[in-house]
């Protein structure tokens, strides 16, 4: 991807106005004069030229950023090594005395893009007053900053940036950074530039400084920080596109999740994918666990428990899907950086990313469960909630007043789940559901329970949610009944919400509701654990034909921890959910004979699973290594741009990138 150069030295006041008013040796700069180069200017550097270049790169860094020493670099020409020498002393070197004012230099100087008698311009166009421009240049006490903004000519002529007023309105939207980074107050910021041209490249020469002299202190997270964001303003469609080929990745992801787990039962099936060295690293973290007082958080775990951690997460990294989509993330991560710096962040262990520390928490606490033994479910993807067909009789008012009710009910709920649809659009949808309620079509209040819980248009809101699912519940309404019990069982109304799971949901025969009460039962956490009655209600969901409990009691069974082992029993219920194709089951039914220790591959078959989810969610967040953030106003004009293109307004959107662009 094309790059943007910044660079910002500056010259200090208050000491001799000539350090101001004079800057650097004037190199043949007339407007008029031909560069005179050496006919042999394409042999190779002389070694005069080597040792000098090696001297002022040494003494200044920043020279190192120019896209003259790239130039130098790649071709180390006599001709090559020239132009960068002659740009270091432009822009670094002080030698205050052979040269006229540097704003009326950059104004005059040639390649300058002029209008009439010089090429200076500020936020609003071009500097009427040159001469008053640049006394109050040579006159302030304070540092004054001469930054340069440089592209490649073939970025500039295709990205519009050849144009004057275009440069102007970069500037000006960049302004907010620039402030930041100088630690100048906003209203305090003074700035001039010029556009200048040259044969490879086009750049704006600058001058920053505070109406307040004693303001302005520019470090390097500043440079880093003002390179951002011009960055991401001039290579807006660029990123665009990296944008996109992110949102393919992680769709590509998500939408593989299940295969990428089916390939994974694969493996384990043949002993490739549960290493000898996985087994013993987690069966020697559970024991440390067991050993450690406190939070088992990795934050809060002493560094030998640590370092365990960090070896099963590299070690879970060997999977070859896990190291390609690791190594894609960082692919992208790359790309993106590398529009204002060349200095790419460390690849490092996935372990050890930052980004990725949910992985570590995440097998912490899939080993807690299997050193506690806690029973596990694994229905992360079950869908328990299918719509009520229900219609309301018809009224005084006819079958025709029902068919209209229905339609307007079913646009309603298209609106609040359509992705494209505006928030005005789902306000409006939910006016029409409260206004469906109020005249009697009692189903909508399903839906407005469903509007609150998952906060479709509105703030998820649980006390509404709460409300609605309980007047559709108390009209009848089943799949309203088995809503409510789910809602109310996490926030600690275990009483009711099985209350409401039993009357109207698993005594109306409902396979979900038997299931999730098994659960609730077998579990012991919401309501007192009873392993008889837990068992009845998986049977009677199992023989519905739900494979979420046909797995759970095939497990049960097999395992032989809270009921007495049968192994027919066992692959009975477990082939059962296999064939609806429950990798779980088939884990279980592929290690019938390795049965001794089952819990690690089902932990680390476990691990994989939520690793998948993290790299979806991880990819998902859109923001960019080191430091390059996208401000409110900068997604929503990024959004419309997707949005034009035919993207949905979702796409690899996540509101974590709240923080502005510095």
């Amino acid at each position: 991807m094309a790059r943007i150069i910044f660079i910002s030295p500056y010259l200090k006041g208050g000491q001799d106005k000539s350090k101001l008013a004079h800057r650097t040796k004037y190199i043949a700069t007339r407007d008029g004069v031909d560069l005179l180069r050496s006919e042999r200017g394409s042999e190779s550097a002389t070694e005069k030229q080597r040792e000098y270049i090696l001297r002022l790169v040494k003494t200044f860094p920043q020279s190192k950023e120019l896209a003259e020493y790239e130039d130098y670099l790649s071709m180390h020409t006599r001709d090559a090594a020239s132009e960068f020498i002659d740009q270091v002393w432009e822009q670094f070197i002080d030698s205050m005395d052979e040269r006229e004012n540097y704003l009326d230099y950059v104004s005059h100087r040639p390649g300058v893009r002029s209008d009439g008698d010089h090429g200076l311009w500020d936020k609003d166009g071009k500097v009427l007053n040159l001469s008053k421009a640049v006394s109050e240049v040579a006159n302030h006490s304070g540092i004054v900053w001469t930054p340069v903004v440089s592209l490649r000519r073939e970025d500039a002529e295709r990205l519009g940036y050849t144009d004057v007023d275009n440069w102007r309105a970069l500037v000006n939207s960049c302004v907010q950074e620039i402030a930041k980074g100088y630690r100048i107050p906003l209203e305090h910021l003074r700035w001039y530039a010029a556009l200048h041209e040259k044969e490879k490249h086009v750049h704006i020469h600058m001058v920053v400084f505070s109406s307040d002299p004693k303001e302005g202190y520019l470090t390097k997270q500043g440079i880093r920080d003002i390179k951002s964001a011009f960055a991401t303003r001039v290579f807006e469609q660029d990123l665009l596109h990296t944008y996109e080929r992110k949102t393919e990745y992680r769709n590509a992801l998500g939408k593989s999740a299940q295969m990428r787990m089916a390939e994974l039962v694969t493996s384990m099936n043949s002993g490739s994918a549960v290493s000898e060295r996985l087994e013993q690293l987690i069966g020697e973290l559970a024991e440390k666990l067991k050993a450690t007082n406190g939070k088992k958080v990795y934050g809060y775990l002493p560094p030998r428990v640590k370092s365990v951690v960090d070896e099963i997460v590299d070690e879970l990294a060997k999977d070859e899907r896990v190291a390609a989509a690791y190594s894609l993330w960082q692919d992208m991560q790359d790309e993106v950086v590398r529009t204002y710096t060349d200095d790419l962040p460390e690849r490092v262990p996935l372990s050890q990313q930052k980004e990725f520390k949910p992985v570590r928490n995440m097998v912490i606490r899939e080993t807690l469960k299997l050193s506690e033994r806690k029973v596990t479910f694994e229905d992360e993807d079950m869908d328990d909630e299918p719509e009520s067909t229900e219609t309301v009789p018809p009224t005084i008012s006819g079958i025709h007043k029902i068919y209209e009710q229905t339609e307007r009910y079913r646009k309603a709920k298209k609106t609040l789940c359509d992705e494209d649809a505006d928030m005005d659009e789902k306000r409006s949808a939910i006016e029409s559901l409260e206004k469906l309620w109020d005249e009697g079509y009692t189903i909508a209040a399903h839906q407005l329970g469903k509007v609150y819980r998952d906060g479709l248009g509105v703030p998820a809101d649980w006390v509404k949610a709460e409300g609605w699912f309980r007047r559709s519940a108390e009209q009848g309404t089943v799949c309203s009944a088995y809503a409510l019990g789910k809602l109310l069982l996490p926030v600690g109304l275990s009483t009711e919400a099985i209350r409401w799971l039993n009357k109207y949901a698993a005594d109306a025969g409902d396979q979900y509701a038997r299931y999730t009460l098994g659960k609730v039962y077998l579990a012991g956490e919401n309501a007192e654990k009873d392993v008889d009655i837990a068992v009845d209600y998986l049977k009677a969901s199992a023989e519905m034909g739900n494979q979420y409990a046909q797995y759970t009691l095939g497990k049960l069974y097999l395992l032989g921890r809270e009921v007495p082992p049968d192994r027919d029993v066992a692959v009975y219920y477990l082939t059962r959910s296999a064939e609806q194709g429950n990798r779980y089951a088939q884990f279980f039914l592929d290690h019938l004979d390795d049965i001794h220790n089952p819990s690690v591959g089902l932990a680390v078959l476990r691990m994989f699973h939520h690793m998948a989810n993290i790299f979806r969610d991880t990819t998902a967040q859109d923001y960019t290594h080191m430091g390059l953030h996208i401000d409110r106003k900068r997604r929503r004009e990024l959004q419309e741009k997707r949005i034009a293109m035919g993207h949905k307004p979702d796409d690899h959107e996540d509101e974590k990138m709240n923080q502005t662009m510095s």
